[in-house]
């Protein structure tokens, strides 16, 4: 038992997958289903990782990160939305993806430095403001999670960072559990910040650091943003919501996985 929990595949998939739909499915009568992706992500840290933050590395960053946006996107669900949220949102979420990377960012050339932050925090922005335009649309969300989730796992597996590939594809599994929830029920769960903020803030940190800190081409970067934007592509109203999920899931990975085709030729894997 204890090789077949300690085997990354089962860290970064089974588990997270498994924790995910036990969340989605019995929380979602209290409508706290969203709380699925962060469960999924505790559950490869657990594993793979530890919640230990001493030293404050760069991956511990994106782990307290995550945890503190769960708490924050839950008490934001159950207080009025105010009017400019979004944007405080997005500000804190940029804020926080250069205080990640700042130790690396340092040791550049102030060009250089200044050419990545800008980079980082564009896409972090879309990204972030994106998904919050998805926290009323569960089926849109949880497609767009997996095929981010996904695309940035196996990515920065390919990017010789075995660890964030681990983090990225518990996110993808633990949004594929909370859609899969919802196909068999045929009805849509809860969603809100609480599924919206620690999932565009984990994937708006993985991919900059996977790209400084590992060997990710920065033009995966514009690829993935394209995944929460592919999400918000109309549908027919009438559509079940078994319809929207199987369109929109194809959609996402579609461009996941032109991520990941990206990511393996510049590892060498493919001749492009």
């Amino acid at each position: 038992m204890n090789e077949w929990v300690s085997h990354p595949m089962a860290q970064s998939i089974i588990v997270p997958f498994i924790a995910a739909l036990i969340t989605s499915k019995l929380l979602n009568r209290l409508r706290l289903s969203g709380l699925a992706v962060i469960a999924g992500f505790c559950a490869v840290v657990y594993l793979a990782a530890d919640f230990n933050f001493e030293p404050l590395s760069a991956i511990k960053k994106i782990v307290l990160s995550g945890l503190i946006a769960a708490v924050i996107g839950l008490l934001l669900d159950l207080t009025p939305n105010w009017r400019f949220m979004r944007y405080l949102i997005v500000i804190a979420c940029s804020n926080v993806a250069l205080w990640m990377l700042w130790p690396v960012l340092q040791q550049k050339e102030i060009q250089e430095a200044t050419i990545y932050s800008i980079g980082i925090v564009a896409y972090v922005t879309w990204v972030t403001i994106l998904m919050d335009r998805l926290a009323t649309k569960p089926a849109r969300a949880g497609s767009a999670g997996m095929g981010l989730g996904i695309g940035i796992g196996i990515s920065a597996s390919l990017s010789a960072s075995a660890l964030l590939g681990q983090l990225g594809l518990a996110i993808g599994m633990a949004c594929s559990a909370y859609l899969l929830a919802q196909l068999t029920s045929g009805k849509p769960f809860s969603c809100g910040r609480t599924f919206t903020l620690p999932l565009s803030l984990l994937c708006g940190l993985i991919s900059p650091a996977t790209m400084m800190l590992a060997q990710m081409p920065w033009y995966c970067l514009p690829v993935l943003a394209a995944i929460p934007f592919v999400a918000h592509v109309p549908l027919p109203r009438n559509w079940s919501i078994r319809e929207q999920i199987v369109t929109l899931s194809i959609l996402t990975l579609i461009i996941g996985a032109v991520s990941i085709l990206l990511a393996w030729n510049k590892a060498g894997g493919i001749p492009i």
